[in-house]
C-alpha cells in the first residue's frame, strides 16, 4: 500500500487561462499536475539517477529557474502532446517541475527528494494558428511561479 500526504491544490489566471496545480506526494514518487482544461492531460515521469548532484533551489525573490540537469530522463506514460511543437514544450515543463520538486526545501528533508516525478500536463492551445513564443514563455514562467509556491520555494 502506498503512503500519500495531503493533496495540495493553486489555481490563479495565467495570461487570463484560469490554470490549476496540483501536488500529491506518494512514498515512491510525487505527481503534480498541471491543468488549463480540468483534466489530467498528458503524463511524464522524469527520472534522474541517484548519482547526480542536485543543488537545493535558493529561497530568495529571485525569480530564476533552477537549471535543469541534463541527466533528467523523461518517459511518456500517458496521453501525448498535440503536436511536436506541444511535445517540446511538454517535456520542458516536466523536467522544470521535477527540478523545482527535486531542488525545494520541502521535499529535500523527506526521503521522496530523488523519487521520480510524474508530471500531468493539460494546457489549452492558443487561439490563433500561430504559437507566439513570448506568450508561451510568459505562461510557462507563471505557472513555474505557482509550481514553486505550492512547493514552498519563494
Amino acid at each position: 500500500m502506498s503512503h500519500c500526504q495531503p493533496v495540495v491544490i493553486a489555481e490563479r489566471d495565467v495570461e487570463s487561462v484560469q490554470t490549476q496545480v496540483i501536488v500529491q506526494t506518494f512514498s515512491d514518487r510525487v505527481l503534480v499536475i498541471i491543468t488549463q482544461l480540468s483534466k489530467v492531460g498528458t503524463l511524464i515521469q522524469a527520472s534522474v539517477p541517484p548519482t547526480i548532484a542536485l543543488t537545493q533551489a535558493s529561497v530568495s525573490n529571485d525569480s530564476s529557474l533552477p537549471p535543469v540537469h541534463p541527466s533528467v530522463d523523461l518517459t511518456y506514460l500517458f496521453g501525448h502532446a498535440p503536436s511536436s511543437d506541444h511535445q517540446t514544450l511538454y517535456s520542458s515543463y516536466a523536467a522544470q517541475v521535477a527540478t523545482l520538486v527535486w531542488t525545494s526545501e520541502r521535499y529535500a528533508q523527506i526521503e521522496s527528494s530523488r523519487n521520480p516525478v510524474v508530471v500531468g500536463v493539460a494546457l489549452k492551445a492558443p487561439r490563433s494558428s500561430e504559437r507566439d513564443p513570448e506568450a508561451d514563455r510568459a505562461t510557462f514562467l507563471q505557472i513555474m511561479d505557482l509550481v514553486r509556491e505550492i512547493l514552498g520555494t519563494v
